[in-house]
């Protein structure tokens, strides 16, 4: 075979075992997170950082009951993730809250979101996207005793009608543990998983799993 001829089989071959380019990946986060950050900064709104040893996330919500004719509270979220072994997670949503009340003991939030994943090596030498059009919500309760400290659940569904990619359902639910540094910070402790269910084999793929710490920063 002429030497041009091996060249270019051993290109492809290269091309077919890293199908991905971890560099325009890369970029995209870059992207992301730059998005995430609107021109200007609205009061209420939150940046929340959050880690653990192989991942690091990153959301901002905002509140846009002024802009849009909702009653009592809504927030703009958007957020995204990614992790050591290149999964990346990007998400984006409406919260909707009842009317704010500073002696309420918990409170009870319904939404939606989109929310698209890219799963790394599910299938060996492979990156499988994945994306879904989820609702839920969250049930939050103030501790009496300690009212800087408070809990809160989430849950998250997506059914096969409105999961594409590679996916037939998603999954994303979580509890976290939060304490108000009374300075427009909140510092927390969270379990997330985030589970994407493939439609070819039926098996749910983990993309995102563990115990997260992390602070939230309000402008007031």
């Amino acid at each position: 075979m002429p030497k041009e001829g091996i060249e270019s089989l051993k290109s492809s071959e290269s091309i077919e075992s890293d199908p991905i380019d971890l560099g325009v990946m890369r970029l995209r986060i870059a992207i992301v997170i730059v998005l995430l950050v609107p021109s200007s900064l609205t009061f209420g709104s939150t940046f929340d950082f959050s880690f653990n040893d192989s991942a690091g996330a990153l959301k901002y919500s905002s509140p846009i009951g002024e802009t849009i004719p909702i009653h009592g509270n809504a927030d703009f979220q958007t957020g995204v993730l990614a992790d050591k072994a290149n999964n990346y997670l990007f998400e984006a949503g409406i919260l909707l809250k009842g009317d704010p009340n500073e002696d309420a003991a918990g409170w009870l939030a319904v939404g939606g979101k989109a929310l698209a994943g890219l799963i790394h090596n599910y299938l060996p030498g492979t990156t499988q996207d994945a994306e879904s059009l989820m609702i839920g919500g969250e049930l939050g309760y103030i501790i009496p005793a300690a009212k800087r400290y408070s809990a809160a659940f989430y849950d998250y569904f997506g059914p096969g009608v409105t999961s594409f990619g590679v996916a037939d359902r998603a999954y994303q639910w979580g509890a976290h543990l939060d304490y108000d540094l009374n300075s427009g910070a909140k510092i927390y402790v969270e379990y997330r998983e985030i589970d994407f269910r493939i439609r070819a084999t039926g098996r749910s793929a983990t993309l995102d799993s563990g115990i997260y710490v992390g602070i939230k920063l309000g402008l007031k």
